[in-house]
């Protein structure tokens, strides 16, 4: 059963390339895309609360582990909030995942975007590590990555 439920997602040989559950249809590409908005959202709102457009920052599970992770000041690159270059790069996957994935160029991009976004991910996290305090919002955001990664080279 679960070789029969794996093959769709996965693409293999004679088998349809998506897994039909009701309405609802599971493709490596609306995987691809709903990792990329649920990633957008979640830097939008760390991005709003950088620029104090939110007041706090709510953090489930970590305290205030994410206001003070957003307020450190390797949270700003180049004087740029974290949180809006994050969005900015899930927003640009978006937006080449909805191309056709049949150009080579548009495969490659993805997959390079896809694997930028990991690699920043991980420093991220590398620096919360030193600086002592973790924010859910980017731990969320890198807890997707390697699904993010396997979808953009099914893409």
């Amino acid at each position: 059963m679960a070789g029969a439920l794996a093959a769709p997602i996965l693409g293999g040989q004679g088998s349809p390339s998506s897994l039909t559950m009701g309405q609802v249809l599971f493709t490596a590409r609306n995987i691809f895309l709903a990792i990329s908005a649920a990633s957008t959202a979640a830097m939008l709102y760390v991005g709003a609360y950088q620029v104090r457009a939110v007041e706090h920052l709510k953090c489930p599970l970590l305290g205030h582990g994410c206001e003070a992770v957003a307020d450190a000041s390797f949270a700003r690159p180049f004087g740029i909030p974290d949180g809006f270059i994050g969005a900015g790069l899930y927003g640009i996957l978006i937006g080449v995942a909805l191309l056709n994935p049949q150009i080579a160029w548009v495969r490659y991009s993805t997959r390079g975007v896809a694997v930028v976004a990991a690699l920043v991910n991980i420093l991220g996290v590398i620096d919360m590590s030193r600086f002592g305090a973790y924010c859910f919002y980017c731990l969320l955001t890198t807890a997707l990555t390697p699904f993010l990664v396997w979808t953009a080279f099914l893409l």
